[in-house]
């Protein structure tokens, strides 16, 4: 398998512009490192990432083929939509199709593609993963399930979710906080 590193910090892929989106309160989604590698993604923060299921609905991911088969590790809370979350922190894996975001979206890189996401037989994936203080590893990823493709960017982001009634989501707004 191709591995690719990443060590260009503040890259300006797909027109995100990385360091200057930091926001308050997300110290734990500025990368310092990261590395991808097909099998796998490793990334390493600032400072430990919160793992209790109280910070808010984001992800740690792997930006591959433009905005298709993109690999995360997320945690959405109270958003069910994976046979494999853990408690308490919610945290799975997914591969999602990302879009232009919405108008309902201002201010946002994406919004993920629900439907054509739905399709991938890879979107409710139960890749092994771990997180330990300030570093992400998601493992054991095959090529294929992300289209054989190469990694562009690591990133990080929040995720704002529009619910239905029954707190389904209708769409999910990405906003990339930082990228390497």
């Amino acid at each position: 398998m191709k591995k690719q590193s990443l060590i260009l910090i503040c890259m300006t892929v797909l027109g995100i512009s990385g360091s200057s989106a930091i926001a308050a309160g997300t110290d734990h989604l500025k990368i310092k490192s990261a590395e991808a590698e097909w099998e796998g993604l490793e990334v390493e923060t600032n400072v430990a990432i919160p793992i209790d299921g109280k910070s808010g609905a984001f992800s740690f991911g792997a930006l591959t083929d433009g905005t298709n088969n993109v690999l995360v590790l997320t945690t959405h809370l109270p958003i069910d939509d994976s046979r494999h979350e853990q408690a308490p922190s919610g945290f799975h894996t997914h591969v999602l199709d990302l879009k232009a975001p919405g108008s309902a979206f201002a201010g946002a890189n994406f919004e993920v593609d629900l439907e054509g996401s739905a399709k991938n037989s890879a979107f409710d994936a139960n890749y092994v993963w771990s997180i330990k203080g300030n570093k992400v590893e998601v493992e054991k990823v095959p090529a294929s399930n992300l289209g054989d493709a190469g990694v562009e960017s690591v990133v990080s982001f929040t995720i704002q979710p529009i619910l239905d009634a029954q707190k389904n989501p209708t769409n999910l707004c990405v906003t990339v906080i930082d990228q390497i």
